[in-house]
């Protein structure tokens, strides 16, 4: 028997952490307790247990890439031309760039989910702007092996756990059908986004924001005919990642 452990944490009701993973029956102890250490500051913290019944299985995770950059300046414009290349028109990708830059949420700050917005138009297409739609049940098939993978890489053991997370939404988000998603993290002390998509992959850009700033989120650019089947597969979908 599987379970999808979901953990939400807020401060002063805005989200402050999040976590996800999909495990057995005897790791769900030692997993909670994790997530308890994980956000550094919160005031209330949801977590959620349920039985998984349908697993689809992803066979390979998207390429990882890196770019380092002297300004964010010269990174946002090196997401734009990312963005462009999965298809999102340079207009579009700039409004969603300057969506996060402000906080994403229409009362101010940042948002559970993320903004889904049409590729072509540029409209916001999510039913609820505060709270978005959010990519849940997904995980690595062997995430112990995967993280193994990344330290053989070189990749930082700070990087490591944010990597694993990202790189696994990223990827269910691309298998349901998002053309290509902009991220960077709402963390003060964290400024690497990225930028995925089919054909550039899951693309890490520092720095996406200056340090000390605590807005970001992310933006997802999808057709609109899409809509209905790719929120449905985004939140109710069991996935599982097997290889990098």
């Amino acid at each position: 028997m599987l379970y999808s452990l979901r953990m939400r944490a807020e401060l002063e009701g805005r989200h402050v952490s999040g976590a996800e993973r999909i495990i057995k029956a005897n790791e769900v102890e030692k997993t909670i307790k994790e997530f308890l250490r994980r956000p550094k500051l919160y005031d209330r913290m949801v977590i959620t247990i349920e039985d998984v019944k349908e697993i689809e299985y992803i066979p390979k995770a998207l390429p990882i890439y890196s770019y380092d950059f002297k300004s964010v300046e010269e990174a946002h414009r090196f997401a734009i031309n990312m963005l462009m290349k999965e298809g999102v028109k340079e207009e579009v990708a700039l409004k969603g760039l300057e969506l996060l830059k402000k906080g994403p949420n229409p009362k101010g700050g940042n948002m559970r989910g993320a903004v889904l917005m049409d590729m072509e138009s540029g409209e916001r297409l999510e039913p609820d702007q505060e709270r978005g739609v959010r990519t849940v049940r997904f995980d690595w098939k062997d995430r112990r092996f995967i993280k193994r993978l990344l330290k053989e890489r070189g990749i930082k053991r700070f990087y490591l756990e944010r990597l694993l997370d990202a790189l696994a939404l990223a990827t269910k988000n691309i298998h349901c059908g998002v053309a290509a998603e902009l991220c960077w993290s709402d963390d003060p002390d964290y400024t690497t986004g990225y930028v995925a998509g089919k054909t550039v992959g899951y693309v890490r850009i520092k720095p996406m924001k200056e340090e000390g700033v605590p807005i970001g989120g992310r933006v997802y650019f999808v057709k609109r005919e899409d809509f209905e089947n790719l929120v449905e597969c985004l939140e109710k979908r069991v996935v599982l990642i097997e290889e990098l």
